[in-house]
């Protein structure tokens, strides 16, 4: 994989520089190298196949990348699972996995764990550069060499195959399209290894010569920030949401120049917080893990509509268009679909590549309006808006509603059909104490009219993919529950 490979020649100029850091431990660019080998010992045990697809689950991110890494340089493609564990659920699994856990186990599929004998290395010696350089990589540009689960958002999780051209080029041009989102020495990515960004942020940081650090928590976050000075912050919006409330009373990182914004659009009122108690530049961006990115922007003083999701980048071609499939006027809300030469495809259960698009377009399931100086607003998805028997609904619409109650700590919406089967509008909802529903409902009533939730159920905590995307058929079959 010629992108690793570039990575393992610039770290001979600057092996002794950090290149990973995280709560327990942090990696120079030249003990990641040797890590990196130790790992390629260790996997040849195995006499794997060319193309044989390996899935990672280890919790340490200097062991995880350099495993992600030894693969690639073996040709042999990757996948990372964490809390979001959906392999199983999307049909796709590999000859091998890997974990550094105790308490996990994937059936029908030979598990190791790994530990730190499989990254030791003698740290007297210097890294081996041409032995890494004369791994044979994978023989196509157009072989697989990454696969991530989708967060199964719409209740059908599915797994997307990136071959090293796609990946090539969304490195490459977003470099260029979204190079704010590392802009300087230090970046702390709270995006885990099994998000499209997990492995697209190692990738670009390290291409960079940078150090790029992560957390497992709000707190650790704050940390990190302090302890590496840390230029870019790169999270999800729930993240975001959980530093927020750790964050507290305290000063603005005076190291923090960049925050970005992934895995979800973020209201306009949020927004404004953020950009006052965290970092006045907040950059984000429109896209997902089949088609790459299709916006970039950030934000200003000048108020944005709410769903504002940037500019449409120069190689992405998107449209807005109506129930029969016809194109819709600048500014007036349709169903997106998209057409790029990033694409990925998604694989059935034997690997087999399945056909994504109609009518050669892709279709990701949102709402939005594409204005004429193609600026993009999202305003709903299309396979998660609820029809309250006529009145059509976005759940985030909602949801943005709920959280200015300040008792609210978290909280998803979804559609939930009566016996009637008109559906109703359901929320779960996280807090601190215990809440008097009525009177959330009570609360919002003034600003959702008949938007207004039917029922709102207390849950301990909002089911979420690793990218804090919402898990809406899981938080369904939970409230559900919780009513019976």
């Amino acid at each position: 994989m010629q992108l690793v490979k570039s990575i393992v020649f610039q770290s001979r100029f600057h092996e002794s520089e950090p290149a990973i850091a995280f709560p327990g431990g942090v990696a120079t660019y030249g003990s990641l190298m040797k890590s990196i080998l130790s790992a390629v010992d260790a996997l040849r045990i195995f006499e794997l196949e060319p193309g044989s697809h390996v899935m990672l689950d280890i919790r340490n991110p200097i062991h995880h990348t350099a495993a992600i890494f030894a693969l690639a340089l073996m040709g042999l493609p990757s996948s990372s699972v964490g809390s979001a564990f959906v392999a199983g659920t999307s049909g796709y699994l590999p000859k091998l996995f890997l974990t550094d856990r105790d308490d996990v186990q994937v059936a029908g599929v030979r598990n190791i764990r790994v530990d730190e004998r499989w990254f030791a290395s003698d740290p007297a010696t210097r890294p081996d550069y041409n032995r890494l350089l004369s791994l044979p990589g994978f023989a196509s540009p157009q072989n697989v060499v990454r696969y991530v689960y989708s967060s199964g958002t719409t209740g059908y999780p599915k797994c997307v195959a990136l071959t090293e051209a796609c990946l090539d080029l969304r490195i490459s041009r977003g470099a260029t399209a979204r190079s704010w989102w590392m802009s300087g020495p230090a970046g702390l990515n709270m995006m885990g290894f099994s998000t499209i960004m997990g492995i697209s942020m190692p990738l670009t940081a390290h291409l960079a010569g940078a150090v790029l650090c992560y957390a497992a928590s709000p707190a650790e976050a704050l940390q990190m920030i302090q302890v590496f000075r840390v230029s870019a912050l790169i999270m999800a919006v729930g993240q975001l949401q959980a530093f927020y409330r750790v964050f507290a009373d305290q000063r603005p990182p005076v190291s923090l120049k960049i925050l970005a914004i992934a895995g979800a659009k973020i209201s306009q009122s949020f927004l404004a917080e953020a950009r006052a108690r965290i970092c006045d530049t907040v950059a984000f961006g429109y896209g997902s893990t089949e088609m790459g990115g299709v916006t970039s922007g950030f934000a200003t003083t000048i108020d944005q509509p709410e769903g504002f999701a940037g500019y449409v980048v120069p190689w992405v071609k998107i449209e807005a268009v109506d129930e029969n499939g016809q194109l819709v006027a600048a500014g007036i809300e349709g169903t997106l679909r998209v057409q790029t030469d990033e694409l990925a495809y998604y694989v059935d259960s034997e690997g087999r590549r399945v056909e994504m698009l109609e009518d050669g377009w892709f279709y990701p399931g949102d709402v939005g309006r594409i204005a004429a100086d193609g600026s993009v607003v999202i305003t709903g998805r299309s396979s998660e808006v609820i029809n309250r028997g006529g009145v059509v609904v976005a759940p985030d619409a909602i949801e943005e509603v709920l959280r200015l109650d300040k008792r609210i700590t978290d909280v998803a919406v979804v559609g939930v059909p009566n016996p009637q089967g008109v559906e109703e509008i359901w929320a779960g909802v996280v807090a601190d104490s215990l809440l008097d529903t009525k009177a959330i409902i009570d609360a919002a009533r003034p600003r959702l009219n008949e938007k207004t939730p039917d029922r709102v159920i207390q849950v301990p905590s909002i089911p979420r993919a690793e990218s804090a995307k919402v898990r809406r058929g899981q938080l369904r079959e939970m409230l559900l529950a919780k009513s019976s």
